[in-house]
């Protein structure tokens, strides 16, 4: 489940335990600044401790939602890098294996100018970050001239950047492919989105899932998540998708609205009941 941390690492430990999660998704920072505020060794010591000790792996952080790899604007072109390279670092030291990043929008350059300039920013990025995180490329729902509404888009980033494959894969989230164009509603429909993904980006790349249930008509363009079979994708979408043995190994994460212990537990619920 994506938790809180705003009332500090300490509650956020509190509630790993109570939900029994084994994995996690964090914000490390202010996701709708530039600027974050600066990392509380002692608090950060604790929290990577705590995940060791409870068993959580994969620890996740997603990058701010201002990064934009894919912009024609050299200036935010630079702040993007440079943004991305710093939560590679700084989410190391919460103890997260992978960061998760929008990839961006080309701004009405055209698809294949927005994904040379990703790839030029990608190489940057992980030739700078020191470390061992994993950057994971979320698929997008498509809205505006956004890269990696389609599977393709990400599939030709990662083979134009095998030196770098060992830290670079991909997020898969539910209810941004259907927003985007795949019918992955019901069982067959999210089987059929499944084959249809692993047959252009291999699996072994694919490290997470996104499991969030959609209320956005197909093909819609937009982003809004609701709770878990309350939405077009419902019960059997998801019960395709935990039981999908090419994903077996994934990190399967709600991001779904709502208290974590009311909603999130509710949620969590009826996604271990499918299994």
């Amino acid at each position: 489940m994506h938790l809180h941390t705003g009332r500090g690492l300490d509650k956020t430990v509190e509630a790993i335990k109570a939900l029994q999660l084994k994995a996690i998704q964090i914000f490390t920072g202010n996701p709708s600044a530039w600027r974050s505020a600066p990392i509380d060794a002692q608090a950060t010591a604790m929290f990577k401790r705590s995940l060791q000790e409870l068993d959580v792996r994969p620890a996740m952080s997603h990058a701010m939602y201002l990064i934009n790899l894919a912009s024609p604007n050299p200036n935010f072109q630079k702040k993007s890098r440079e943004a991305l390279t710093a939560e590679l670092v700084r989410a190391e030291s919460y103890g997260c294996q992978y960061v998760v990043t929008h990839v961006g929008s080309h701004m009405g350059d055209g698809a294949q100018a927005g994904i040379d300039r990703v790839v030029a920013a990608l190489d940057h990025v992980l030739s700078t970050a020191t470390g061992s995180a994993t950057c994971l490329l979320e698929t997008s729902a498509g809205g505006g001239a956004y890269v990696g509404a389609k599977f393709e888009d990400l599939a030709q980033i990662l083979s134009r950047l095998t030196p770098h494959a060992e830290r670079l894969g991909v997020c898969f989230d539910t209810a941004h492919a259907y927003a985007s164009g795949y019918d992955d509603a019901g069982f067959e429909g999210m089987r059929k989105t499944l084959d249809q993904l692993t047959e252009i980006v291999p699996a072994q790349r694919i490290r997470a899932c996104h499991c969030n249930d959609t209320t956005v008509t197909f093909g819609g363009k937009a982003d809004r998540h609701v709770n878990i079979g309350q939405g077009n994708i419902g019960l059997e979408g998801f019960r395709a998708l935990l039981n999908y043995e090419p994903l077996a190994h994934c990190a399967f994460v709600l991001e779904t609205p709502g208290e974590e212990m009311l909603e999130g537990l509710e949620n969590l619920n009826r996604l271990r009941s499918l299994l």
